[in-house]
């Protein structure tokens, strides 16, 4: 009888330890995606604004957690991190050759956090529903 309930506690001990290391491993591949998704933003905002920029700004939560969609924002022109004018691009879709693909975005007065009242000139896709009226 004893022996049987040692074999049972073991079993469960072990489904438990194989369901931790399941889940383990699913959250560092997705970490990992992430991450790589995130270093594919930041070089397509280098890309297209032309601007080796390394203070930049990505939210991952303006689109909805779980929307692979990014916000990055950085200066227009050299200065600390919104001392200029921002530049904030929508980013999605696949990684193709190190980059994701520009949707839009919109530009931001300096020393402003990114609210939706204080978005101007906003332009492509990404600006549908994101800007003042």
């Amino acid at each position: 009888m004893m022996s049987r309930v040692r074999l049972i506690e073991t079993t469960l001990l072990v489904l438990l330890g194989l369901l931790l290391a399941a889940a383990t491993v699913n959250d560092v591949v997705r970490q990992t995606h992430v991450n790589q998704r995130l270093i594919a933003d930041l070089r397509s905002w280098r890309t297209y604004t032309g601007h080796d920029y390394h203070n930049l700004s990505i939210e991952q939560e303006l689109y909805g957690e779980n929307s692979g969609r990014e916000v990055i924002c950085g200066n227009t022109g050299p200065g600390v991190p919104k001392a200029r004018t921002q530049l904030c691009l929508a980013i999605w879709g696949p990684v193709v050759d190190g980059r994701r693909a520009v949707h839009g975005g919109w530009y931001l007065p300096a020393k402003v956090e990114d609210v939706r009242a204080d978005r101007y000139a906003c332009f492509g896709l990404a600006a549908q529903g994101m800007c003042p009226p």
